[in-house]
């Protein structure tokens, strides 16, 4: 009998490689981290690189592979969602909820693309455009979390897989939008893609707490430690807590800012929508 073409990916595989391998994201970090802060030095006597074709033709690769992955992940957690139960899809045995064939190769290529996202902010300073706090700090943790979700194999993973994978094919595909005509309509929805952003990790805090709770209470059990239970805790709040200020700074004071410019008119000013010329700009674990 042929095998399964389903499972000729195997997760088991996967977790040996990340578990053997801490070094690569410990030295991806390390290199990102001074990049960001040694490169903007190098480029503070330099002329921008326009980059605009590269710019787009990386938004659009990553829109695609943003698709791509959540055309995989999201039927599979809708499936399990619908036959087993919200508890099933946070704490279930990882291998037995998504540990073969294609969801598990999509899991596996989504913590590799985290380090080929770091390109973000390559553009971002060879661009000469700021690199905020909270852009930096979300990349380089970000790598740091996916890993570890591997090497703890996390049932919660195909959680924050399918929802990383959906908020980037809308987000990669609206900074492609805002580098064309179509730009002023597609700034439009900036709010609301951070919005999405934010949404993201309230529900990713809701599934890690429905895993730990059930951790805690023997009568229940989930198949998840403890060390990724504390890392996604403090990611998921750091995260939910920086992009809500973002929210607020960059809206809701823009709006009040450009209400007391113009008069009864209320939030318009250089585009004349009443939202930032500048896309979001980060992304969502």
């Amino acid at each position: 009998m042929a095998a399964d073409a389903s499972a000729v990916f195997d997760g088991h595989d996967a977790q040996r490689v990340f578990a053997d391998h801490l070094e690569i994201p410990a030295l991806a970090i390390v290199a990102y981290l001074l990049f960001v802060r040694y490169g903007q030095r190098w480029m503070a006597s330099r002329p921008p690189f326009e980059l605009r074709t590269t710019a787009r033709v990386w938004n659009v690769a990553t829109a695609a592979f943003s698709i791509c992955g959540a055309c995989v992940c999201v039927p599979h957690l809708a499936r399990q969602l619908a036959a087993h139960g919200l508890w099933y899809t946070a704490c279930a045995d990882v291998y037995e909820l998504a540990g073969y064939g294609s969801v598990a190769l999509w899991a596996a290529l989504f913590t590799w693309s985290k380090l080929f996202e770091l390109f973000d902010t390559v553009l971002l300073v060879l661009r000469k455009r700021r690199v905020i706090t909270l852009h930096w700090f979300h990349h380089s943790s970000v790598i740091a979390f996916a890993w570890a979700a591997w090497v703890y194999e996390t049932p919660c993973a195909l959680w924050y897989g399918s929802m990383n994978y959906s908020v980037h094919a809308i987000m990669y595909s609206y900074f492609f939008l805002t580098s064309t005509r179509c730009r002023r309509r597609a700034l439009r929805v900036a709010p609301l893609i951070t919005a999405l952003q934010i949404s993201q990790f309230i529900w990713g805090t809701v599934i890690n707490v429905i895993a730990a709770a059930s951790w805690a209470m023997p009568g229940v059990g989930c198949a998840i430690q403890l060390p990724i239970l504390q890392i996604g805790a403090a990611m998921y709040i750091a995260y939910g807590l920086l992009f809500a200020r973002l929210f607020v700074e960059r809206y809701s004071r823009k709006a009040e800012g450009d209400g007391a410019k113009n008069g009864s008119n209320g939030a318009h000013h250089a585009n004349g929508n009443g939202v930032s010329l500048e896309p979001p700009g980060l992304k969502a674990v």
